[in-house]
């Protein structure tokens, strides 16, 4: 299977583009985002307020503030808002890495609760997960104490499965371990800032910037695209969908999205899979 690298990759469901252009039908391209200039929707090569055209997620008739919501090709990788695997909610004010810029979000780097609500360290009640358990076993990482080792079974914790499960985006599991995909194949990678603040997008290849991890199978959404379940992993596009596939599918549970396809009212559309937006207090 061939994959493109993320940071070039053409997106999910939504076709080649040729042009660079600005967001919107005539005006406002340069205004808004940042640079001020206004240029009424001119091709543009180097203004960070681009995006590509043809490749817009749902929702850029009405843009947000944030990173993650105002149809803009924040990091100039080639992707945007939802369909950049650097973004995990329209709350998500960072584009460019795994950090959310969410007040409180991905900080704690020894214990979690549902990873992808906008409050990832533990405390909260609704999950406790030690991120030693997502080292592989042959790791020094790896859980050693057995009070540590016991929160690895999320099936025996109330909430962990029921809380967290329909927020993972396609790809990853409840505690940011993520299945990531480019041009030397897929890796699961940790994706949590506080233990990987140097890994991001252009990096997953680098073990010491992108630790790996293995995937907890009880908690999470995979991917595998196979005529069976055609679900993409983040990095991924309809190219890499195998003979036997047509379109593209979701994990259980959750709604194929694009720029024709909006997801439900408080459904966020990451990686072409609606997923529960997150909600900030």
């Amino acid at each position: 299977m061939t994959r493109l690298p993320r940071f070039s990759a053409v997106l999910l469901t939504l076709g080649a583009c040729a042009a660079l252009a600005a967001c919107g039908d005539g005006g406002g391209g340069g205004g808004d985002g940042g640079n001020g200039d206004g240029d009424g929707g001119a091709t543009v090569d180097a203004d960070p307020n681009a995006v590509i055209d043809g490749m817009l997620p749902p929702g850029c008739d009405n843009p947000g503030t944030t990173q993650c919501s105002d149809c803009i090709d924040n990091d100039q990788d080639g992707t945007i808002d939802g369909f950049d695997i650097e973004c995990i909610s329209a709350a998500d004010d960072d584009e460019g890495s795994f950090e959310t810029g969410i007040p409180g979000d991905n900080m704690d780097g020894t214990w979690q609760d549902c990873f992808f609500d906008g409050n990832s360290g533990g405390g909260n009640g609704d999950c406790r997960y030690n991120t030693c358990c997502m080292y592989p076993p042959s790791d020094d990482r790896y859980c050693t104490d057995a009070g540590d080792l016991a929160s690895c079974d999320v099936l025996s914790q109330d909430g962990c499965v029921e809380n967290c499960g329909p927020a993972a985006p396609p790809g990853c599991d409840c505690f940011g371990c993520c299945t990531i995909c480019g041009d030397q194949g897929c890796v699961d990678i940790i994706t949590n800032p506080a233990i990987a603040p140097d890994c991001d997008g252009s990096n997953i290849y680098d073990e010491t910037a992108c630790p790996r991890c293995v995937p907890n199978a009880d908690c999470g959404t995979e991917c595998d695209a196979n005529p069976d379940d055609c679900v993409l992993c983040p990095g991924e596009d309809e190219s890499d969908l195998p003979p036997g596939c047509v379109d593209q599918s979701c994990p259980e549970g959750q709604e194929v999205c694009d720029a024709a396809t909006p997801c439900p009212a408080g459904d966020f559309c990451s990686n072409g899979c609606c997923i529960p937006e997150v909600v900030i207090d």
